[in-house]
């Protein structure tokens, strides 16, 4: 499989979640409002996608795919683990030191 058609493949894959919420809402337009905003982010957002099916080396072309639509997930996972540690830093908690190994660990 060529790079571009990896690359291609994670990207629909990223927006295949946000297509079936905007065919869902298809009949109450109130849901919804396109922005430039929202063309921009949803670009960058299937780009990572694209990325990430190149990064984790996606073999067939449904794993290129599982890789885009699996973003989402892995998105709110790092965005969840960033604000439990910035609550932590905001309360004062004692912060705990991990070694780069655990510091990975504690991340997924």
């Amino acid at each position: 499989m060529s790079s571009a058609v990896v690359f291609l493949l994670g990207m629909a894959g990223a927006l295949a979640p946000e297509i079936v919420r905007l065919y869902g809402i298809r009949h109450d337009p109130g849901r919804f409002q396109w922005s430039w905003f929202y063309l921009v982010v949803s670009l960058a957002f299937a780009g990572l996608g694209g990325l990430l099916a190149l990064a984790l080396p996606a073999t067939t072309y449904w794993g290129a795919i599982y890789v885009g639509v699996s973003t989402p997930v892995l998105v709110n996972s790092l965005v969840r683990k960033g604000r439990e540690v910035s609550r932590q830093q905001m309360r004062g908690d004692r912060l705990v030191r991990y070694s780069l190994v655990d510091s990975y660990l504690q991340g997924l």
